[in-house]
């Protein structure tokens, strides 16, 4: 089963048929932690989602947040309420993407939190610490996440855990996800294009200086990290397809600028980068950095939006789109997991299942000191 799970995870030069026969294996009961797939994935009919943009505004850990979600047009944005000391109210708009809500003061507010009109036009909200991701990714590295709008904390609420062996986690828990360093590789020199692709891809997508760029799952799959400039800004686009996440970090650190790698090696099903600068090993659902010479430091996050291609298009029709020009021979199109986004199974053990949402169910996370709360898109089905 260990072989059949490092052939998969190589993905190099196996045929689309030997794809699929290995897949059938690995899903089909022989995973290292199959379970029965209990509880249904929800599903939003594209045809019966609220097409209407939806606000939700909360409070978490002290802190004054709104959160703005659509249904039909598939994401889900946060940012913190307060501008320059004072508190906006925001209000639902009927204006094209990429605005998604108004204030009193007649400010039209996009997904990136930018004042696209109004007196406060060019200035910025704070975003959120949080990004979309499978739940159980979530639940396992914050025990006792919340889910909106229940304050419940579910299961090991309060759970500490202690790092060994010069790790800030426990070094036992670190499992090889099958190939070595590099064994997938990163997209190094990556190469756009002008159009989008399929609909109802997901992509996840970035905004620097009036530029925008969409990162399809599709390609992320495959490689997991892509090492990009923007002008001045260099970061990096880190993805991990077994937890369903997607962050941006800046990669110049103390005035160095570095490229982050697969390191093959996984926390709780998770990613664990590694920077080829100082060669520390990093925790993308953590924020920081593990082990190694820049140990508990942790990376200045680039806000993402996560969506669809028809989306992303439509609120940024000028974009650019990370082509399949990688340098490497893959099948994209081909999802290399088989049936993994939607069952409850995992391949690799997590340290513990949080079952009161389905496991791969997609939400979107906030995360503020150390504590996080999720919203499900059911959320947004009436205004709040």
């Amino acid at each position: 089963m260990k072989a059949i799970g490092r052939m998969i995870r190589k993905r190099k030069g196996i045929s689309v048929l030997l794809w699929a026969l290995l897949a059938i294996l690995l899903f089909t009961g022989q995973s290292c932690d199959k379970e029965s797939d209990d509880g249904v994935l929800p599903q939003i009919p594209i045809d019966q989602a609220s097409d209407q943009t939806r606000i939700i505004s909360d409070v978490f850990q002290g802190e004054e947040v709104v959160v703005v979600g659509n249904q039909k047009k598939n994401f889900i944005v946060s940012f913190f309420r307060e501008l320059e000391g004072e508190l906006i109210e925001f209000l639902p708009t009927t204006k094209a993407l990429p605005v998604i809500m108004e204030d009193a003061d007649g400010n039209e507010w996009d997904v990136f939190g930018m004042a696209q009109s109004g007196p406060d036009k060019g200035k910025r909200l704070k975003p959120t610490r949080s990004l979309m991701g499978y739940w159980f990714s979530i639940a396992t590295f914050y025990p006792g996440t919340e889910i909106y709008p229940n304050p419940d904390k579910g299961p090991f609420a309060g759970e500490t855990i202690e790092g060994t062996d010069g790790w800030t986690i426990p070094r036992d828990k670190v499992v090889s996800g099958g190939p070595g360093r590099d064994g997938i590789p990163s997209v190094d020199n990556p190469v756009f294009k002008a159009e989008m692709g399929s609909d109802q891809e997901l992509v996840v997508g970035i905004r620097r200086g009036g530029e925008a760029r969409a990162y399809p799952h599709f390609i992320l799959d495959w490689h997991e990290i892509v090492n990009d400039q923007m002008n001045a800004d260099y970061f990096s686009i880190v993805y991990c397809p077994l937890t369903g996440t997607a962050t941006a970090w800046n990669r110049n650190f103390n005035g160095v600028v570095t490229t982050f790698g697969v390191s093959g090696l996984l926390y709780n099903s998770n990613i664990i980068p590694y920077d080829r600068q100082s060669n520390s090993n990093w925790s993308q659902l953590k924020y920081e950095a593990i082990s190694g010479a820049l140990i508990q430091q942790q990376p200045e996050l680039l806000q993402l939006v996560e969506t669809t291609a028809a989306t992303w298009g439509e609120m940024y029709p000028d974009t650019e789109t990370l082509s399949t020009q990688t340098g490497h021979s893959r099948s994209y199109g081909s999802y290399p997991y088989g049936d993994y986004k939607s069952s409850q199974s995992l391949i690799f053990n997590v340290g513990f299942k949080d079952k009161r949402l389905h496991l791969k169910e997609r939400v979107h996370a906030i995360i503020i000191n150390g504590q996080a709360r999720v919203y499900r898109f059911d959320a947004f089905k009436e205004a709040l």
